[in-house]
């Protein structure tokens, strides 16, 4: 990456830490319109924007299934185990060159891909990505883990079942997460699953709080009091209730904000609207994260430039998220201390 700004320069060598990005949007543009092409979704010599068109969200959604199909068609190209290896060791790769990510956490959903490709197997796929990441920690000094994401969507036995092949892969895997619709699929239902998950040594994060609506905080507690979640993603409709700022800041369970996915999303309305200076200066630990890097056209630098120079948070707050980050990441400290000053 061309770093001509001098506030560039010094946002990039702070080093980071990136708890919140899912692998199958992370991908590497270039990489996945080649991709596109080879599999006839795209013509050969398409232009950038006919991609962008296509597969990425570049200005807030219209409404919710405009940006899930963006996700499926990108989901429809990760259709072998080489370009899931590839997918993982780029998406590292690139957290490492463009934003000086040291300690770096991947989230993905088996059942997402093998919805649509189930000759790719679950442990085939996992080893892809888990080929992937070991590489990328073998060219650069980073660390890298695996949080395994259970979708909402899907029903409670097939839950259980993702959740136990998280549990048997632990080391490997080090956590679980519960992600996509939160309005229409509370995380009550699932409380069993995770409390097993966690009762097994798995850290736990859950997608709580992330729309704009009145019940969104609820889903923060509820996350918190019944599946024992460690950290919560997103969390940013945190801001408007107290009691949930109150069970946040008494219990140091850190948010895994996504200022431009919020946008994106319409979680908040506009950048400049974001609430992670507040949260922070209300006592509640913070931490920048990119989310779907690939599908959204940022990087990890897009988030700390928005966070200084449009938040207005200081270079000793961002590395106070950092810091935060650092010691909620569920990568073992003995793998941190190599690539980081814990």
């Amino acid at each position: 990456m061309m770093i001509s700004r001098v506030d560039d320069r010094v946002l990039f060598n702070i080093p980071k830490v990136e708890l919140h990005c899912h692998l199958e949007l992370a991908y590497r543009p270039s990489t996945m319109k080649l991709w596109a092409v080879e599999d006839g979704d795209l013509q050969e010599g398409c232009s950038d924007e006919e991609f962008k068109t296509k597969y990425m969200v570049l200005s807030p959604m219209i409404d919710l299934p405009t940006v899930l199909q963006k996700f499926l068609v990108t989901r429809d190209r990760i259709k072998s185990i080489e370009r899931i290896e590839q997918l993982a060791f780029e998406a590292c790769e690139d957290m490492y060159i463009i934003s000086n990510v040291r300690i770096l956490e991947l989230r993905y959903a088996p059942s997402f891909v093998l919805e649509v490709f189930p000759e790719l197997g679950a442990d085939k796929l996992h080893e892809a990505i888990v080929r992937g990441c070991a590489r990328a920690e073998t060219k650069y000094p980073m660390a890298v883990g695996l949080i395994c994401v259970l979708q909402r969507v899907k029903s409670v036995s097939e839950n259980e079942y993702w959740a136990d092949f998280a549990i048997e892969r632990k080391g490997e895997i080090l956590g679980l997460d519960l992600a996509d619709d939160e309005v229409n699929y509370p995380p009550d239902v699932f409380a069993h699953i995770f409390q097993k998950a966690k009762s097994k040594g798995l850290g736990i994060t859950v997608h709580a709080g992330e729309p704009s609506l009145p019940q969104a905080p609820r889903n923060i507690i509820t996350s918190i009091e019944k599946l024992g979640s460690d950290r919560i993603g997103h969390g940013v409709q945190s801001i408007h209730d107290h009691k949930v700022i109150d069970i946040l800041i008494e219990t140091g369970i850190p948010l895994e904000l996504c200022p431009t996915s919020n946008v994106l999303t319409k979680a908040v309305d506009r950048i400049e609207s974001h609430p992670l200076a507040e949260l922070m200066d209300l006592g509640v630990r913070t931490t920048i994260n990119s989310d779907d890097p690939g599908v959204m056209g940022i990087s990890l630098m897009t988030e700390y430039d928005k966070a200084h120079n449009t938040l207005g948070l200081s270079l000793k707050q961002l590395e106070l998220c950092n810091r935060w980050a650092a010691h909620a990441s569920f990568i073992c400290k003995e793998k941190k201390e190599k690539v980081w000053p814990l």
